[in-house]
């Protein structure tokens, strides 16, 4: 879903409309403000993706227009979130400069 987000709301390997191009916006900016539950606001300065966490472990962020990253590891911080899944995140977002704001680190 990630990628097909990332891809304005088709998917990039049927070519199958999933979502309206017209909500993508939408859920990309709810992801940015709300993803990672008390933590989103640090994770938008930091990293400046949207992204959404699961209490299972897991991250999906989005880089609209390019990609998704996903990271996947069960400890999670006092928040809910991924405490490697989201370093791992950061690192390769920074690594490749993604973040969408094009924040100074």
């Amino acid at each position: 879903m990630g990628a097909t987000l990332a891809n304005g709301g088709t998917n990039p390997i049927t070519g199958q409309r999933v979502l309206d191009a017209k909500y993508v916006p939408k859920v990309l900016s709810i992801m940015m403000t709300a993803g990672f539950y008390d933590e989103s606001g640090l994770w938008s300065w930091d990293t400046g993706l949207p992204a959404k966490t699961g209490v299972g472990g897991g991250i999906v962020a989005v880089v609209p227009g390019k990609m998704a990253i996903v990271g996947f590891s069960p400890p999670l911080d006092e928040s809910g979130n991924s405490v490697r899944g989201a370093k791992s995140i950061h690192y390769i977002a920074d690594q490749l400069n993604l973040d969408l704001f094009g924040s100074e680190k």
